[in-house]
């Protein structure tokens, strides 16, 4: 199946006073027959910088921007 986001349902760009250091929100996702709400994870001391992904289907997938900060071009890659 081809998961893919459907909608950004927030998306939140942190500034001075947030403790998050790039970009994370809620992604509503869908492979066809399921749509999840899914909030994005990884912003935390150890993972690589900028690394974002979702659970869906107890599957990993890993969220690419391919636009900029303020207009996000956002896709999905499966994680091994």
């Amino acid at each position: 199946m081809d998961v893919k986001i459907k909608n950004i349902v927030s998306w939140t760009i942190p500034y001075f006073g947030n403790n998050h250091y790039c970009s994370y929100g809620v992604l509503q996702v869908t492979d066809g027959t399921t749509t999840k709400n899914c909030r994005t994870k990884g912003d935390v001391i150890g993972d690589t910088t900028g690394y974002q992904y979702i659970t869906f289907n107890r599957r990993r997938y890993e969220v690419v921007n391919k636009g900029r900060l303020h207009s996000p071009a956002l896709t999905l890659r499966p994680v091994c």
